[in-house]
């Protein structure tokens, strides 16, 4: 589309894969290396909006985080919203190639290379008539796959991505890979995946610090209360842990389990203050009673979040398990933690040379 420019996808077989991010640390890595960068999705699906115009937030984060100055709207040319899909479905028309097309065509035209974010697979789209297989199809483009390890089942979907992509498919990253599966993927994975003509450029180990989710992102998930803690909003939870048993077992567990957030029953005192006593950075009290005044006067004199909602436990569970895995890279420390590990665990440069990127 712009013979001047070249276009790097990076794509998945599976949503939450770590596109956004590896896109993110590739573009600060080749500005520092000199290149002109531009970026865009093929897809937009976390929807925000300026007045009447939409925008994807992962977009308008990357554009902010490699300091773009293209319009955001423009880097997420079509947005997939419920509206959208409904009316397509009841028969009306919509060109979501001509959209991309004509966005790539305008943002490629000073930039060195384009780095293109794919949808969750390579099929999401189709009935928009934009996918990422139609998308690095019409753009002839190299593309590397960044897919989460979670079982053997990643290596057919891989293998189904070469056997679509041919001598496009540059390469893949295995993402979130456990300690206790690293040698497993190190010793079986990889060399099957390389033998069948596929190079796999790295394995990025699983990190709490790339997945925590903050206060914020919790109380919002459930919808809760804050009663205490609102100063800490942007504290990051590691794990989730449910009280459900007696103190004594509770408190065990509780020492386990670092920077945590406990659900538990409002009326559940002594599981509040257990949980007081360990490494707690939020309550999420369930049910419609409040907490004891005693037990959350304690709370808030150590200024630790508490978030009450007024349903039962287990939907509570279920709403914070929704975004468990699923959380949108949106703070520079998460960059910079991704940094770090893409460059220690990932070959960029072969990456690079691989995908048509000359070391200036």
């Amino acid at each position: 589309m712009n013979s001047g420019t070249l276009p790097f996808f990076i794509g998945s077989t599976n949503g939450y894969s770590g596109k956004t991010l590896l896109s993110t640390v590739l573009g600060r890595i080749l500005k520092e290396q000199g290149y002109k960068i531009g970026y865009m999705r093929v897809i937009g699906k976390s929807v925000a909006s300026r007045g009447t115009t939409l925008y994807d937030v992962d977009a308008a984060f990357v554009q902010q985080a490699l300091g773009i100055s293209d319009p955001v709207e423009k880097m997420s040319p079509v947005i997939l919203t419920h509206d959208l899909i409904s009316s397509v479905l009841k028969g009306k028309e919509y060109d979501g190639f001509t959209l991309f097309k004509s966005a790539y065509k305008e943002l490629s035209a000073d930039k060195d290379i384009m780095l293109v974010s794919g949808a969750a697979n390579l099929y999401e789209g189709l009935t928009v008539k934009i996918s990422s297989l139609i998308a690095i199809k019409a753009l002839n483009a190299k593309t590397v796959l960044i897919d989460p390890y979670r079982d053997e089942v990643c290596v057919d979907c891989i293998l189904s991505s070469k056997e679509l992509l041919g001598n496009r498919l540059a390469g893949v990253i295995l993402n979130m890979v456990t300690f206790d599966d690293m040698e497993f993927v190190a010793d079986n994975i990889i060399p099957y995946l390389e033998k069948q003509g596929v190079r796999v450029f790295g394995m990025i180990p699983r990190t709490s610090e790339l997945e925590s989710v903050s206060v914020r992102q919790i109380r919002d998930a459930v919808g809760g209360e804050m009663l205490s803690g609102h100063s800490k909003l942007d504290d990051l939870v590691e794990n989730i842990v449910v009280g459900a048993m007696d103190v004594e077992n509770a408190l065990k567990h509780f020492i386990k389990k670092k920077n945590k957030a406990v659900i538990t029953g409002a009326n559940r005192a002594d599981i509040i203050i257990a949980a007081l006593e360990t490494s707690t950075r939020c309550l999420v009290l369930t049910g419609d009673i409040l907490p004891n005044e005693i037990v959350l006067g304690r709370a808030q004199a150590m200024n630790i979040p508490v978030i009450h909602v007024k349903y039962d436990t287990l939907s509570t569970i279920s709403k914070i398990e929704s975004i468990i895995g699923k959380v949108r890279i949106v703070r520079e420390d998460q960059i910079k933690k991704g940094y770090e590990m893409i460059r220690q665990y990932v070959r960029v440069p072969d990456l690079f040379e691989a995908v048509g990127i000359q070391k200036k």
